[in-house]
């Protein structure tokens, strides 16, 4: 009977004594599993998916023609005395310059910024080094909210005021500059 009566009474002192277990629900940190995970926050991150293409061309002709003629005849008595004179400069020239660029990349930005209007400010960096080459990837502009997917990506075309700029260094970056006979001539020219 004892056996019995012992635990029954430590169930009931035990019963007597207060609880303190703490809620799991915190107000602050609480986020529903059917939120909306999009980027609204300044210090947010989203991904801008980069899908740039441009191409130009442009071409010029020139055709230069000048000419100077100078004829002195003079007379007499029955000896005639001739003299011409004449310069001439012909010149043509023409050129055309195609340019293609293509850039498909996806940088990851901050939120800097939140607008009056709701836009967010975003700007971003990406540095990648292959093969002793550095390229580096800078975004910043403007997004509106509703340009947001669902999976927290922006297209690069919906950036207002977008600034996308790309640079590599390396060899193969140095290699397409022109050398220092170019440089001279194009200073000249």
């Amino acid at each position: 009977m004892i056996r019995v009566l012992l635990p029954l009474a430590l169930v009931m002192g035990l019963s007597i004594l207060p609880a303190g277990a703490e809620s799991l629900f915190n107000e602050v940190t609480y986020q529903p599993l059917t939120r909306d995970h999009r980027a609204r926050n300044v210090g947010q991150l989203l991904t801008v998916l980069i899908y740039e293409s441009a191409s130009s061309t442009t071409s010029a002709d020139s055709d230069t023609n000048k000419s100077l003629d100078v004829s002195i005849n003079t007379g007499y008595d029955d000896t005639r005395h001739d003299a011409t004179l004449g310069f001439g400069n012909d010149s043509r020239g023409g050129g055309t310059i195609n340019r293609t660029g293509r850039l498909m990349a996806s940088v990851s930005v901050t939120i800097e910024e939140i607008l009056a209007n709701g836009e967010m400010v975003v700007k971003g960096e990406q540095s990648i080094e292959f093969n002793n080459e550095n390229q580096f990837i800078h975004v910043q502009g403007r997004v509106r909210p509703e340009d947001v997917s669902a999976d927290n990506t922006v297209l690069s075309t919906r950036l207002a005021d977008a600034k996308i700029r790309y640079v590599g260094e390396g060899l193969l970056g140095r290699s397409q500059e022109p050398g220092l006979i170019s440089k001279f001539f194009n200073w000249i020219f």
